[in-house]
């Protein structure tokens, strides 16, 4: 695994179910695009798992912890203070939570792809 495209190859298919195909082949040509050195940080993105904001969104989906699991805090802050809408959001939630979080990994990957240095790399 020493040349770019499989490391970048490595990294999709053992997170494949984090993120809807179609979306990250959009951006497989801006993944190539990168320099080697942040190809090798792909892996440390810290990402959503679609499974564990399914089990939240069981558990504590009333109080919006699903939405700030996947990084909507707006989406959060509103399902907390309306109650999930007396449980119909909630309910819905159960059903569109893991595209939600798919959506979330691809804002995550996006986002590494156009800022090329964040604060914990700048050292």
């Amino acid at each position: 695994m020493h040349d770019k495209k499989s490391k970048i190859d490595f990294f999709l298919a053992s997170r494949q179910k984090c993120f809807d195909i179609k979306d990250v082949m959009a951006l497989y040509n801006s993944l190539l695009a990168l320099p080697e050195e942040r190809v090798d940080k792909l892996m440390e993105l810290k990402l959503v798992s679609p499974r564990t904001a399914l089990i939240l969104s069981f558990f504590l989906g009333v109080l919006g912890v699903d939405r700030f699991y996947c990084r909507n805090n707006k989406l959060g802050i509103a399902k907390l203070f309306s109650i999930a809408a007396c449980g119909f959001w909630w309910l819905g939630d159960i059903f569109a939570i893991r595209g939600a979080a798919r959506t979330a990994n691809y804002k995550i990957l996006r986002n590494f792809i156009i800022n090329p240095i964040k604060e914990e790399d700048a050292d």
